[in-house]
């Protein structure tokens, strides 16, 4: 339990910083789309998953820049196997790094941390390529084929230099990032997409959530990271860049939807959880290879709301599914006042400390792909609950955070450690500060506001639901705590009151962010 201690501190005044603002911080000035952060530990840094989060994000809105990151990220696609970076022809990468960014010499801190990962994954003194993740490659297809269906297929035909200096189109990457993912289908034993490291020093759970402690099964044990992983999000990418492959290249890829209903089906035949009505978190093997399934309750069932996976499933099964996640994620276990929990509340004791993907913390990336979720299965009204959030936790200090820090009553520790302010400090154990503003916090904030003020200037058409969509977001919308959108920073403080922390470090054993010890003091 959180420690609560008497401390004054004078309050500091705050410039608001506008989303358009802010995302030019995290805009490449050299053309290589965005960073990470624009905060201490992802400066000028390239990642795949959060490049391609923050593109579907801006589709709409910023079509350029999601051509410059399509771009970059074909750019940085693998070419060779090597056990140190694990890189892979056809895999896109997972983070990437120079010396020198837009023009400039990195700094020490950003310098710290390229030699530390250069050491660990195979970098050069210039540049450090790594590509452990599993999830960025079937992204990165589903975002080729969403910008394809908006602006044309001409994309496909723009030609790019790769790191070694070949010349690629980006139709070529593309086929090389579809031939990878089917190799991937066809040695996985469990029918799912999975991931394993294959250098020692990489990063152990190769997802988006990819602390140390968060893939944990419900009886304390961690999962066997010396044997395959599957995590349940992951499918639902997989599904749909199965079914863009098909779409764009329909003579080459003929046995693809086979191969994305074999994925589908095997999930929900695997993690489906009829006891719970939801699905669980993935699974991995034992020691002695039996599959196991990795039951703990967390919110990542949500983020296949926001694909084709359910589409064309029987309407009964379609309601099922889809109504168990729905109901689940809008329950006292998940929701709070900043969005939903990583971890179902239900788990709070798995991990002894307040880990940053855990019961304890809400990540607006994640609240707005289950609020996007929300919104395609049919739930807008319970969707704008989840933006309303989102956006009141963001204005309250102008800020675009990685995620915070939520307590057990669902209070939001919205002041971080190095904030001015008076009163009582919370005192939390835990390995990580978030950044302050983060890529696609900032992307997540401009789709929700400039696409509501696009929806009061258009005549949006109603949306097509069936009754039991109807029903039953009527009776969650019943049973919710209600949160408005808040301008008025009165109003914002009053409904969101400053709830200070300040963190008491521990150090994971198991986690792959260990540069939070060296370089945020």
């Amino acid at each position: 339990m959180p420690k609560v201690i008497p401390k004054f501190m004078p309050i500091k005044p705050k410039t608001p910083l506008l989303p358009a603002a802010a995302l030019r911080k995290v805009t490449s000035k050299s053309g290589r789309g965005v960073y990470a952060s624009s905060d201490l530990l992802f400066k000028g840094a390239i990642f795949g998953r959060d490049s391609i989060e923050v593109a579907e994000d801006l589709i709409d809105l910023r079509p350029k820049l999601v051509r410059r990151i399509i771009l970059t990220l074909s750019s940085l696609q693998g070419e060779e196997d090597n056990d140190k970076n694990e890189e892979e022809p056809g895999k896109i990468i997972h983070e990437y790094r120079t010396t020198v960014v837009d023009g400039k010499v990195i700094d020490d801190v950003s310098r710290n941390i390229f030699e530390e990962l250069s050491a660990r994954w195979g970098g050069t003194d210039t540049e450090m390529a790594y590509y452990g993740s599993i999830d960025s490659t079937p992204h990165f297809i589903r975002l080729v084929g969403k910008y394809a269906e908006i602006y044309g297929e001409e994309i496909l035909d723009e030609r790019l230099v790769l790191r070694s200096g070949h010349k690629l189109s980006v139709k070529i990457v593309l086929e090389n990032a579809i031939d990878w993912l089917i190799a991937k289908l066809r040695e996985s034993r469990s029918g799912l997409l999975e991931y394993q490291r294959r250098n020692p020093l990489g990063i152990e759970n190769q997802v988006w959530k990819d602390s140390g402690e968060f893939y944990v099964h419900k009886d304390k044990t961690p999962v066997n990271h010396n044997a395959p992983i599957a995590s349940i999000e992951v499918q639902g990418l997989t599904y749909d860049a199965l079914m863009t492959a098909k779409k764009l290249f329909p003579r080459k890829y003929s046995d693809l939807d086979m191969l994305a209903h074999s994925v589908r089906d095997a999930t929900i035949w695997l993690l489906w959880q009829p006891n719970r009505h939801y699905f669980s978190l993935g699974l991995d093997y034992d020691d002695a290879g039996e599959l196991r399934v990795i039951e703990t309750k967390t919110a990542n069932p949500g983020a296949l709301l926001d694909t084709e996976f359910f589409d064309d499933l029987p309407a009964s099964h379609r309601q099922q599914y889809i109504g168990g996640v729905v109901r689940t994620l809008v329950s006292s276990d998940f929701l709070t006042d900043a969005g939903i929990r990583s971890r179902s509340l239900q788990a709070d004791g798995l991990v002894p400390f307040w880990d940053y993907h855990g019961c304890f913390t809400s990540w607006p990336k994640e609240t707005y792909d289950i609020a996007k979720g929300f919104r395609r299965q049919g739930f807008p009204l319970v969707a704008r609950e989840l933006e309303n959030r989102l956006l009141n936790i963001v204005f309250k200090n102008w800020q675009y955070p990685e995620y915070v820090y939520v307590d057990k009553w669902g209070r939001v520790m919205t002041v971080s450690p190095s904030a001015q302010a008076h009163g009582d400090i919370t005192l939390i154990d835990s390995t990580n500060a978030p950044e302050r503003i983060q890529a696609w916090t900032v992307s997540a904030v401009m789709a929700i506001t400039i696409g509501r003020l696009a929806a009061k200037l258009r005549s949006a058409k109603p949306l097509l639901r069936e009754q039991w969509q109807i029903d039953l977001e009527q009776r969650l919308w019943s049973k919710m705590p209600r949160v408005k959108r808040m301008i008025n920073p009165l109003s914002l403080k009053s409904r969101y009151p400053t709830y200070k922390y300040k963190l008491i470090k521990v150090r994971s054993e198991n986690s792959s962010n260990f540069l939070h010890d060296k370089v945020q003091k």
